[in-house]
């Protein structure tokens, strides 16, 4: 649903470095959950909790 309204938009670089921050939280996130999944170890390390965060 977001693609289509993207259609045209011009960002500023700061609003693509939130974006890219954004999609790096996704990336981690998904990284994690694919590896939980593969080892059965379902527990938030630091690592994921920070980059939750943002930190």
């Amino acid at each position: 649903r977001l693609v289509p309204r993207m259609r045209d938009q011009e960002f500023t670089e700061d609003e693509r470095e939130t974006i890219r921050r954004g999609i790096a939280k996704v990336r981690g996130a998904a990284d994690w959950l694919e590896a939980a999944i593969d080892t059965g170890q379902f527990t938030l390390d630091e690592q994921l909790a920070q980059l939750l965060k943002g930190d």
